[in-house]
C-alpha cells in the first residue's frame, strides 16, 4: 500500500492567528512585548537648513563675490588721484577729500540697509544696493569731468556699495548653524578683505593704461556680471520669511527672479523682529558686550589702518621702493589677513565642536569663543611694535613686510571671532549687529589715517606705534571681562527685551533651549 493510500492526509500548518484569533492581537503583542522590548526613540535634532552643503556653498561664493565691491571701489580709486587732481582741475585736499566721502558713507550706510534686511528680506536689497552701485559707476565713467558731480557720485557709490557685508553676515546666519558659522563667515569676509589687496593693483594697472574712466567702467561691468548671476541664483534666505528654506527643497538653483517673497513659515516658531527704528538701534548701543567687542574691533582695524597708510612712504622714502614695489609689498599684508580670516574661523568651529563632544548636555554659549580673541590680540599688537621700531632703526625691509603682515594676520582673527560672536548672541538681528560693529570700526580708521603723522612728528615712529599697541593690550582685559561677566549680561538683556518671557529659540525653529541650571543660556551644537 502506498503512503499516499493508506494514511491520512498531513494537516495544513496553522499561524498562531488562525489556530485563535481571539488570542492572535493579545498573544503577539504580548509575546512581542516580552522578546522585543520597545527602544526609546532618539530625539531628532530639528534640520537647521533645508539648503544642500553644495548650494550653501553657491550662495556664500555669491554672497562673498559681492561683498567684493564696496572695499574694491574704495581703493581701486587709490592710484589715480593725481590724475583725477589734473583732470578736474583742482587741489590735492579736494580730491582726497572724495576718498573720505566715500568712506564716510561706507561706515554709515550699512546701519540702513541691514535693519531693514533684518525685517523685510535679504535679496531685495541685494539687488536694490548693487544696482545703485552699478548705476552711480556707469554715471561716473560717462559723464563730464565736474567735481560737484564727482562728490555727489562718490556718495551715491557708497551708499550702494555699503550693504554686501552686514547683509552677507546676515546670509550666513540664515544658512549655516552655529557650530560651522565662524568658518563660513571667515570665507564671507574675504571679499572685503581682497579688495584693499587688488584694489591699487588694479587700479594702478587701469590708469597706467587706458583712462581714468575705466576704473569706473570696470567696476559697473564686474559688479554687473555678479548682479546677474544673484538675481538668478541667489534664493531668498531671511528665516522669519523661508525658515529653512523648504520651499527651495526642490527646485533648481536658476529660479525666476521674485522680487519679494511672502512669507511661508510660522512665525510662531520663525518670529519676525520688530519694525526697524533708531531706538532699537540705540538699544544695543546699551548693552555692553556689543560696545566692547565693537571698540576692540575697531581699535585693531585703526593700528592696523595707521600701518597701511604710512607703508607706501615708508618702503619709498627709507627703503627705495618703486610705486610698482610697493604695490607688490601691499600683498604681504593681503596675505595676512586671508590666513587669518580663514585660519580663526576653523580654529573657532573646531574649539567649539571639541567642547561640544565633551560637555554633550551642556548648551553652548557665544562667549565660548570669546578667548580665542587674546591670542589674535597678542599677535597684532606684536606686529604694529614690531613695523614701528624696525622702521625706525632702518632695519631690514623683509622684516617690515613681515610685521605688516603679522599685525593683518592678527587684526582679522579677532574680526571673525567678533562677528562670529555678534550674529550668535543676537539670532534676529545679525545683519544689524554687524552693520553696527561697521559703525565703530570705519570712522576709527578715518581717525587714525589723520593723527598718524602728526603722531609720529611728535611721537617718533617707534614710539608712536608702541602706544597703538598699549592700547590694543588695553582690549585684552576687556575681553577677560566679558568672558566672566558677558554670559550673565546677555540673560538680563534678553529677558528684559523679552519682558519675563522665555529665552531665546535656538535658530532652529523649534522650542525654546532648555538650559540646564548654573549652565546659562546659549546656542545648542
Amino acid at each position: 500500500m502506498s503512503a499516499t493510500q493508506g494514511s491520512a492526509p498531513m494537516p495544513t500548518p496553522r499561524t498562531f492567528a488562525e489556530a485563535d484569533p481571539g488570542k492572535s492581537a493579545s498573544t503577539s503583542k504580548e509575546g512581542s512585548a516580552t522578546a522585543l522590548p520597545e527602544l526609546a526613540k532618539p530625539i531628532v535634532k530639528p534640520q537647521y537648513t533645508a539648503f544642500t552643503p553644495g548650494r550653501q556653498r553657491f550662495i556664500i561664493l555669491i554672497v562673498t563675490a559681492a561683498g567684493f565691491f564696496g572695499p574694491l571701489a574704495g581703493n581701486i580709486y587709490l592710484p589715480a588721484l593725481p590724475v583725477l587732481q589734473a583732470q578736474f582741475n583742482t587741489s590735492a585736499t579736494a580730491i582726497n577729500a572724495t576718498v573720505s566721502v566715500f568712506m564716510g558713507v561706507l561706515a554709515v550706510a550699512p546701519l540702513f540697509w541691514a535693519s531693514l534686511a533684518d525685517y523685510g528680506g535679504r535679496k531685495p536689497l541685494y539687488m536694490i544696493s548693487l544696482l545703485i552701485f552699478i548705476g552711480a559707476n556707469i554715471l561716473l565713467a560717462a559723464l563730464p569731468a565736474n567735481l560737484a558731480a564727482l562728490f555727489i557720485l562718490r556718495i551715491v557709490q557708497g551708499f550702494g556699495a555699503a550693504s554686501v557685508l552686514s547683509l552677507g553676515a546676515g546670509t550666513v546666519a540664515d544658512i549655516t548653524e552655529p557650530k560651522r558659522r565662524a568658518s563660513q563667515m571667515s570665507v564671507v569676509l574675504l571679499g572685503p578683505q581682497l579688495g584693499p589687496v587688488l584694489g591699487p593693483l588694479i587700479g594702478g594697472a587701469i590708469t597706467g593704461s587706458a583712462s581714468w574712466r575705466w576704473t569706473f567702467g570696470f567696476l559697473a561691468i564686474a559688479c554687473s556680471a555678479v548682479y546677474i548671476v544673484l538675481t538668478f541664483c541667489l534664493p531668498e534666505t531671511l528665516r522669519s520669511i523661508v525658515g529653512t528654506g523648504e520651499i527651495y527643497a526642490n527646485e533648481n538653483w536658476i529660479t525666476r527672479p521674485v522680487w519679494r517673497q511672502k512669507p511661508v513659515v510660522d512665525p510662531k516658531k520663525f518670529p519676525k523682529p520688530p519694525p526697524p527704528t533708531l531706538l532699537s538701534l540705540f538699544k544695543l548701543l546699551y548693552y555692553p558686550p556689543v560696545v566692547i567687542v565693537s571698540m576692540n574691533s575697531a581699535i585693531l582695524f585703526s593700528a592696523y589702518y595707521a600701518m597701511a597708510v604710512t607703508f607706501p612712504r615708508f618702503l619709498e622714502g627709507i627703503y627705495g621702493f618703486t610705486s610698482a614695489e610697493v604695490g607688490v609689498a601691499y600683498m604681504a599684508p593681503g596675505f595676512g589677513l586671508v590666513a587669518g580670516s580663514l585660519i580663526s574661523g576653523r580654529v573657532s568651529d573646531w574649539h567649539r565642536g571639541v567642547f561640544t563632544k565633551r560637555y554633550p548636555d551642556t548648551p553652548v554659549h557665544p562667549e565660548r569663543r570669546l578667548h580665542l580673541q587674546i591670542p589674535g590680540m597678542f599677535v597684532s599688537l606684536s606686529g604694529i611694535l614690531m613695523y614701528g621700531w624696525f622702521i625706525n632703526f632702518h632695519i631690514s625691509v623683509v622684516g617690515v613686510i613681515i610685521a605688516a603682515a603679522i599685525s593683518a594676520f592678527g587684526m582679522t582673527w579677532v574680526f571673525i571671532t567678533t562677528t562670529s560672536y555678534l550674529t550668535e548672541s543676537f539670532h534676529k538681528t545679525p545683519a544689524t549687529l554687524v552693520a553696527l560693529a561697521s559703525l565703530f570700526r570705519n570712522p576709527a580708521a578715518a581717525v587714525a589715517a589723520v593723527v598718524v603723522d602728526p603722531l609720529i612728528a611728535r611721537m617718533g615712529i617707534g614710539w608712536c606705534f608702541t602706544g597703538m599697541a598699549l592700547v590694543e593690550l588695553g582690549c585684552v582685559a576687556s575681553i577677560l571681562f566679558l568672558m566672566v561677566r558677558g554670559k550673565e549680561m546677555r540673560r538680563k538683556f534678553e529677558e528684559k527685551e523679552g519682558k519675563g518671557g522665555p529665552p531665546r529659540t535656538q535658530g532652529m525653529g523649534g522650542p525654546p533651549a532648555k538650559a540646564p541650571e548654573g549652565k546659562g543660556l546659549g546656542v545648542s551644537a
